[in-house]
């Protein structure tokens, strides 16, 4: 086909509607067009095919065979345009929104800065605001947020209006002062059991590591002596580095034991630690591109995405 015979894909736009509605006049008022102008480029359109694209009957036109196949290839032309149309609808409403989460404090400090990294790098027209607190608070206060990140296996009914999903899988691990004591035990796992007689710097009640440690002791009949409750990993670690006792951190935030005057122990048995994240079953075009963003980053090689989620203390 030479250059000047290429076909201008404007031209199926407008058979499309003027064989729809098999009369010129209502195909021109459905383009805001003329009828003069409908009728001069469906003649373009006809010199290029090289074959008729109607008859003209009393109530207005019939297509020819060769009209209604090309009637199948401008709907298919209309339909991408409207795919196309949608895209671009989506990525305006991004630039405009707003993304509300919630967060464990484990979340907050530990998944999430890359993730929000990465998202305001392909979204940086979107206002988000975190807010970290316990992962009891964050899900009785689901309604207020766009996303929420807590620290359990799934448990909402489908029946909530939310969907919830489960990120991470890891091991919630000892946190000790680096004492002659506790460095020589390193690496060695340490009974649950032997922690009887230690006292214990707490996370704040309702964090989830709060209670997934609390419920692995009573399960290997250890009643702990709660002294010390404190919000947030950074009161924790100062508290054990200080000689406070003893404390339960995820193995995400300090699996690498590499902080100057703390160690890292894992236990026997293994407490299970589970990053989750909730989001409304009809969401936002800003909630969805979070979530595309998060699964992602999770689903990156060690090396592209810096978390190496596959050689976690186990």
């Amino acid at each position: 086909m030479m250059l000047h015979e290429r076909l201008d894909p404007a031209l199926l736009l407008v058979w499309a509607q003027a064989a729809r509605h098999k009369n010129l006049h209502a195909a021109a008022q459905a383009l805001f067009m003329t009828q003069p102008a409908v009728s001069q480029r469906l003649r373009q359109l006809q010199d290029v095919v090289g074959e008729p694209l109607y008859q003209r009957n009393p109530q207005g036109i019939t297509p020819t065979s060769t009209g209604m196949a090309l009637l199948r290839i401008s709907e298919q032309i209309e339909s991408a345009l409207r795919s196309a149309h949608g895209l671009c609808q989506d990525r305006k409403d991004l630039l405009r929104g707003s993304l509300s989460i919630l967060a464990s404090h484990s979340n907050a400090e530990t998944l999430l800065p890359q993730v929000i990294a990465q998202f305001r790098q392909h979204y940086p027209g979107v206002f988000l605001r975190l807010v970290a607190t316990n992962s009891r608070a964050a899900r009785e206060m689901r309604d207020q947020a766009d996303l929420v990140f807590v620290e359990d296996r799934p448990a909402l009914s489908t029946g909530s209006g939310w969907k919830e999903e489960m990120l991470v899988e890891s091991t919630i691990i000892l946190l000790a002062p680096e004492t002659p004591h506790w460095l020589q035990l390193v690496p060695k796992p340490v009974p649950l059991q032997s922690l009887e007689a230690e006292v214990l710097v707490w996370r704040e009640e309702d964090s989830g590591i709060h209670e997934q440690a609390l419920q692995a002791l009573k399960a290997a009949g250890v009643h702990p002596e709660i002294r010390y409750e404190l919000s947030g990993l950074a009161a924790i670690r100062a508290a054990v580095r200080c000689g406070l006792g003893v404390s339960f951190v995820s193995a995400l935030s300090d699996g690498g034991g590499l902080r100057p005057g703390l160690v890292t122990l894992k236990t026997v048995p293994r407490i299970p630690h589970h990053l989750s994240v909730l989001y409304r079953k009809e969401s936002s075009h800003s909630t969805r591109a979070f979530l595309d963003v998060l699964r992602q980053s999770l689903g990156k090689s060690d090396k592209e995405s810096g978390w190496q989620w596959s050689s976690l203390p186990t």
